[in-house]
């Protein structure tokens, strides 16, 4: 069924993305962050196609390791994952397929050097983010931040691609579009900074009622409550860590949340005057 195969590839996408926030090189990490949003592209289409065709899907999933000692160990998973998925004959799965090809050429030639190969320290608990130098106070302020926002990054990814596939409004498919792209970049700003601290940890599981709702117009009213909760957040951690490179960033962080409160503003007003 099509719609297990939703779940693969929902595991897929996050086993790609988090694969690519855990590695320190810059340049592997760009590579893989590329694969993993064709990954998302993916599970886009898949869910597309199953709205279409009114078959039931959701974003439940089992539990994903995204824990390795070393990249080679990482590419190595991912290229026994890619591999794992079989797909039937049409034509959005032999664009899947010939994707993950590559993703498995490129992962295989990446195994082929040693110096592709570096210790992944994502997880070491270090709690230290190199040449910024912050109290236990400041940390834990920050560490907190860091978990809360990118699980809810995580949760409007999905929520608004998920209500993408049900809305006929082109104003609405635009706004939903805009937000899921500004969520995708605060989700890798946030991992990233996770990841260097030793405290990269996936997003916990979305409940359905978060994403499957019947009222659209209660949704955009509580996610501009959540918008103007993030960004009290934002202006807060800014004076609490008062670092001269960590809080331009959250106050930047901070301005972005006010455009998305007018985005979802105007989609409210838009399903006021309908």
């Amino acid at each position: 069924m099509k719609s297990s195969l939703f779940v693969r590839k929902h595991e897929l996408w996050l086993e790609v993305l988090f694969g690519a926030f855990s590695v320190s090189d810059e340049e592997l990490y760009t590579l893989l962050y590329d694969f993993s949003m064709i990954e998302y592209r993916h599970l886009v289409w898949l869910g597309g196609d199953l709205g279409e065709k009114a078959e039931e899907f959701d974003y439940d999933r089992d539990q994903i390791n995204i824990v390795y000692k070393d990249n080679f160990e990482l590419y190595n998973h991912l290229i026994s994952s890619l591999k794992s998925i079989k797909y039937d004959e049409s034509v959005m799965f032999e664009r899947f397929s010939n994707d993950e090809n590559y993703f498995i050429q490129k992962l295989e030639s990446l195994l082929s050097d040693e110096k592709n190969n570096q210790p992944i320290t994502a997880f070491d608990r270090s709690r230290n983010l190199e040449g910024i130098d912050l109290d236990k106070k400041q940390s834990d302020a920050l560490i907190l931040f860091l978990f809360e926002e990118s699980y809810k990054e995580y949760e409007l990814i999905l929520t608004y691609t998920y209500s993408q596939f049900f809305t006929d409004s082109k104003l609405l498919y635009g706004v939903f579009s805009d937000l899921i792209y500004e969520s995708h970049f605060h989700l890798k700003s946030f991992a990233r900074m996770m990841s260097k601290m030793g405290l990269l940890a996936l997003p916990r599981v979305i409940a359905k009622r978060v994403y499957q709702f019947d009222d659209l117009e209660k949704f955009l009213i509580d996610g501009i409550a959540e918008e103007e909760g993030a960004k009290e957040l934002c202006i807060q951690l800014a004076k609490d860590i008062d670092n001269e490179s960590l809080s331009p960033f959250f106050s930047f962080i901070n301005y972005q949340e006010s455009y998305h409160i007018a985005l979802m503003k105007k989609a409210l007003n838009y399903i006021g005057e309908k």
